[in-house]
């Protein structure tokens, strides 16, 4: 079959994706609200799949950061800690040493370190950013040291701060904290956690640091700087259960709130597990409504071109080809749709990842380039897939249509 009415086609063949493409090109209202639906729940899919994907390592980088198997805070401060671990929300409490000297002693209990927090003045003109201090002792801290020993083969020393992935400093590697600068040693790895938006620093260097916040009205009188920790951290011992370690520290020890790890953990999993259920449960939904939709969309379409079907037929084209156009037609328009919603996925989630997890109050850790291209494929597989899926039905049906009977029908 040849088209001869335009010098621009003349002498080219009416093959299967030239009839497609000139009918989706004469139709553009159709092929728009199409390409549209299709391209929603590419959307969809892939922001979704994202999504989920870095729920999922972001609770992967909170439970191997949590480090300690038990936390003592000051009584009724366990939310304050847990909003600092996972959110990184500035916070200060303080107990006195001796509570970690009696821990220290106590049976089951392995290593034991303390950390002391002090949060930097929010806007104002003595501090270079806004966040979390934690003052940690070098010697006996198992939680902190072991993540920036891979980034450094030195020891750090009082002076010198340690900075999370989401923490401003200047352009010269110090930080300005309470009027007094501080090189930075070193900068953690993006974890989605609340380490992200906190300063390290040596527990000496912190009292130092805490007088400073005192004198400029940042840090209470009432605190005895040197006598005063903000959280105890326990390992426990080999052998013992960590659940009966807490109890016997809840019973012994008054004053004091004790936060499990693995409940922190199970918190937030929670959560973690109700958004991606709401997240499943809506790309099913949403890819059985477009299935269904797509399906009476190409029925109807299909239903109102038979006399145009018909006349292909009386020009040759065999009942295959008729059913070839529509697939084709129907696999143009999923390509086009999911390409677009894809795009439009990459475009909101990769550059908002982060402040999506801060509103779903949740870690989020988008997945690296190799995870995120195979849930592309996957995205882009199924969205393509549906519109053939979709039409198939109609393809079938007008391929099996009698010329003369459809003609009469379009008449």
């Amino acid at each position: 079959m040849r088209i001869n009415n335009h010098k621009d086609t003349a002498n080219k063949p009416l093959t299967t994706l030239r009839i497609a493409f000139n009918n989706l090109c004469g139709k553009p209202g159709r092929a728009v609200a199409l390409v549209t639906i299709v391209a929603i729940m590419a959307f969809v899919l892939f922001g979704g799949a994202i999504l989920s994907r870095g729920l999922d390592n972001g609770m992967r980088s909170l439970e191997a950061r949590l480090g300690a198997d038990i936390i003592i805070v000051p009584q009724d401060s366990e939310d304050d800690y847990e909003s600092l671990i996972v959110d990184g929300e500035p916070t200060g409490f303080y107990l006195d040493m001796s509570v970690k000297d009696y821990i220290s002693q106590m049976e089951g209990v392995g290593q034991v370190t303390s950390q002391f927090f002090l949060a930097t003045l929010g806007g104002g003109s003595c501090c270079t950013a806004s966040a979390q201090v934690i003052g940690i002792d070098y010697e006996t801290d198992f939680v902190i040291m072991p993540w920036v020993s891979q980034l450094l083969n030195r020891n750090i020393g009082d002076g010198e701060v340690i900075v999370g992935s989401g923490v401003s400093i200047n352009y010269d590697n110090t930080i300005l904290l309470f009027d007094v600068l501080y090189p930075v040693a070193a900068r953690l790895e993006h974890s989605s956690t609340g380490m992200d938006n906190t300063i390290y620093v040596s527990i000496n260097t912190m009292r130092d640091m805490a007088r400073d916040a005192q004198a400029l009205g940042g840090f209470p009188y009432d605190v005895d700087i040197d006598r005063s920790v903000s959280a105890i951290l326990v390992d426990v011992a080999p052998g013992y259960e960590i659940n009966l370690v807490a109890r016997v520290m809840r019973w012994d020890i008054p004053g004091i709130s004790v936060v499990e790890s693995y409940g922190i953990y199970t918190n937030v999993a929670s959560g973690l597990r109700f958004i991606t259920g709401v997240i499943g449960t809506i790309s099913v939904v949403l890819g059985v409504t477009v299935i269904v939709v797509l399906f009476v969309l190409f029925s109807l379409t299909i239903s109102g071109r038979k006399k145009e079907f018909a006349i292909l037929r009386i020009l040759g084209a065999t009942r295959t080809k008729l059913a070839g156009i529509v697939l084709t037609e129907a696999l143009d328009l999923s390509l086009l749709g999911a390409f677009l919603g894809c795009a439009l996925s990459v475009l909101v989630v990769f550059p908002f990842g982060r402040h999506i997890g801060m509103q779903m109050g949740m870690p989020l850790l988008l997945p690296g380039v190799g995870d995120s291209l195979r849930l592309l494929a996957i995205a882009l597989a199924v969205s393509v897939a549906v519109g053939p899926i979709s039409s198939a039905y109609s393809a079938y049906k007008i391929s099996r249509a009698e010329t003369y009977a459809t003609m009469r029908e379009g008449e």
